[in-house]
């Protein structure tokens, strides 16, 4: 049965994007629900001065309407406590200026058509004992005032319904958006914290453990390039401790023949069998320096014929009575470092040489890759030995120091055919014999 694709992305960017719909969406739906719900409590007609204009329009209506005998009764029939309509001239009052609010209920009814400006008479008088001032609003013609308390004509019941929706609708946003963005942070950031937390702890222990590889794939990224870096940075201070002991320990044997020549005299002490350990010495500094120059030294890259390479390389090597042959095509293009290249390649077929008595080269390609095998008929390398072979200062026989080799050879060409962006493999061939496989790439500037 198949898995269901992951629907959470794998990207800060995508995390982001799906954060904000998810609120988004979540926030239009609970303000629909809320505008259903309710609507139905909702006032008709807002509160303010536009429902005390039409409370005056009627009322002036129903009183133009009614006889005069009855208008009276009417007239407190229809009268609230905001509007007061009076049969007759309104009562005296302390006129104050004329306020906004009372300009606009003349206005608008002026404007609405249902009198005239020179038929309607208006001022605002002081405040009663409730404290709010009054419009008085007077009809000549018809005998009929009307008494506005210029408060704001609001109602906290009817506000409160009105704003609901939108206030909750804005509150559940405002949750919503705060949850989400505070635990997106907090799940981005918590691998961010880890490798700060373990790069300031990498200054005092130089091996710590990996960190796990885990939130969005640029933290994956930066998690597995800080894992690489770290390991790199260890391996490079085990190689520095590996090449001072090895040193230590190969140049504490000439050291003490020639101290023992010194002290024997005679024969012992000539000047060439010194100079042969100086000479054994020296060769062992030369290869320590030579090492530690080619892990810093980048030459140019440069397109060549990687066939007529390995072809040449052969050639000088049966020029001095080896035995080494070559299979492969006659020409194929190759972009890298030639001189690094060459001596890699000479250090296997040498090493291929000084432990057996035939070495044989293949090129061939697969894809974009060349393939190159350099196989020899000597003992080959005991299987659990084969990882540590390509270590640097590393030597299967301990006793073979004393030839000046500090066992470099594999480790070089190791680390210079990794600088081409290629691998170096090494594998026993039945029944003797050892197989140094190559994969450069073919087309690939390699990493300075």
């Amino acid at each position: 049965m198949k898995r269901f694709p992951r629907l959470y992305p794998r990207t800060i960017y995508g995390q982001m994007v799906m954060l904000v719909s998810v609120c988004m969406f979540l926030t239009l739906s609970i303000t629909s629900f809320l505008l259903y719900a309710f609507r139905p409590l909702m006032p008709p007609i807002p509160a303010g001065p536009g429902t005390s204009i039409l409370a005056i329009e009627t009322g002036i209506e129903a009183l133009q309407a009614a006889p005069l005998q009855i208008r009276e009764a009417i007239a407190q029939k229809i009268s609230g406590n905001e509007i007061t309509f009076v049969v007759g001239p309104p009562p005296p009052c302390v006129q104050v200026r004329t306020d906004h609010i009372t300009e606009f209920l003349q206005s608008m009814l002026v404007y609405r058509g249902n009198v005239t400006r020179h038929a309607l008479r208006a001022k605002s008088c002081a405040p009663h004992d409730a404290g709010m001032p009054i419009s008085y609003l007077y009809l000549p013609r018809d005998n009929i005032s009307i008494l506005v308390s210029n408060n704001p004509n609001h109602h906290l019941g009817h506000m409160l319904r009105w704003t609901m929706p939108l206030t909750v609708s804005l509150v559940s946003l405002l949750t919503i958006t705060l949850s989400l963005t505070f635990w997106s942070i907090w799940h981005i950031s918590r691998p961010l914290r880890n490798i700060a937390a373990q790069a300031d702890a990498f200054g005092y222990d130089i091996a710590p453990d990996p960190l796990p590889e885990h939130g969005p794939t640029e933290v994956r990224r930066l998690t597995h390039a800080f894992n690489r870096m770290q390991a790199r940075i260890a391996a490079s201070a085990e190689e520095r401790t590996r090449m001072l002991i090895a040193i230590g320990h190969d140049l504490r044997t000439p050291l003490t023949r020639l101290f023992m020549r010194l002290e024997l005299g005679g024969e012992e002490a000539s000047p060439a069998a010194m100079k042969h350990d100086l000479t054994l010495m020296k060769k062992m500094l030369n290869g320590a320096l030579h090492f530690l120059r080619e892990q810093t030294d980048a030459e140019k890259a440069e397109a060549i014929d990687l066939a007529s390479l390995l072809e040449s390389l052969c050639h000088e090597f049966t020029v001095v009575d080896h035995t080494i042959h070559y299979t492969g095509p006659t020409q194929l293009t190759c972009i890298c470092q030639t001189t690094a290249l060459e001596r890699a390649i000479s250090n296997l077929i040498e090493n291929g040489l000084k432990y057996g008595t035939e070495v044989s080269v293949t090129l061939r390609t697969e894809g974009r890759r060349a393939l190159i095998d350099i196989s020899d008929n000597g003992p080959g390398i005991p299987a659990n030995l084969l990882a540590s072979a390509r270590l640097p200062f590393y030597r299967l026989d301990p006793a073979r120091a004393s030839d000046g080799g500090l066992g470099l050879g594999l480790s070089i060409a190791d680390a210079i055919i990794t600088r081409h962006n290629g691998q170096l493999s090494l594998s026993n061939i039945e029944p003797h014999g050892l197989r140094a496989h190559i994969s450069l790439p073919l087309g690939t500037l390699p990493t300075s």
